[in-house]
């Protein structure tokens, strides 16, 4: 009996220690405190392209700042929103026509909502057909269904994540697997050693992982990642 004991304690230890490592890997994330982050509700979709996209990135980067565009659905009904500094975005707003929404991540949580995040198969190799509109292969969502695919930027960083909420749990086993299939075999879910509430939480603050399993990607690539 004391030696289960022992080595239960040893696992678990050595299972702290791990997620502790990796958790290292998480640096960077907005910096709140010292610059207003908001999110903003893109309006005028068509002008969001990859020129309007290496302007902000121009600027997110000279500051070392972030910058997250999201595509949000619920049911049949879709909106493209971006998380970043406001005196970044303010710059953008007229083009844009921006309107400032509540953070909706903040009223996630991890008991309904799956979060996963991904990466590439093979970053050296990227097919630019394949990222073209990866919503193509999305299962049909009914009203109650709600999902959400997050690309950040850092300085020199890509990550993407993806989550899934609805209370019902069978619904949620039944279309998570078909939302983790959707780049055609180019974008794969990424293992991680994190409960879902650290994962969830990954999603609101918009960190970015130094091994994010994603390599720097083009404005152009961004865009196609985000368009339906």
């Amino acid at each position: 009996m004391i030696l289960w004991i022992i080595l239960f304690l040893l696992v678990v230890g050595i299972s702290f220690l791990l997620a502790l490592r990796s958790m290292r890997d998480y640096q960077e994330i907005p910096q709140t405190k010292t610059t207003e982050y908001g999110l903003f509700r893109i309006r005028q979709i068509e002008n969001f392209d990859e020129n309007i996209l290496n302007s902000l990135r121009e600027h997110i980067n000279a500051e070392s700042l972030i910058l997250s565009i999201e595509r949000l659905f619920k049911g049949k009904q879709t909106a493209l929103v971006v998380f970043g500094p406001k005196k970044v975005l303010g710059n953008f707003a007229d083009r844009l026509n921006l309107l400032e929404l509540e953070d909706y991540a903040a009223d996630l949580n991890h008991e309904d909502t799956s979060t996963w995040e991904i990466g590439m198969k093979n970053s050296k190799n990227i097919s630019s057909e394949n990222l073209n509109n990866i919503f193509k292969n999305m299962p049909e969502l009914a009203g109650e269904d709600q999902f959400f695919w997050q690309v950040v930027l850092g300085k020199h960083q890509t990550q993407i994540r993806a989550a899934f909420f609805n209370k019902d749990s069978q619904r949620r086993e039944v279309l998570i697997p078909l939302l983790q299939d959707l780049g055609a075999g180019e974008l794969v879910k990424i293992p991680r050693p994190f409960s879902k509430e650290q994962m969830m939480g990954f999603y609101q603050l918009r960190s970015v992982a130094n091994d994010s399993g994603m390599p720097v990607l083009t404005s152009s690539e961004i865009t196609q990642l985000i368009k339906i």
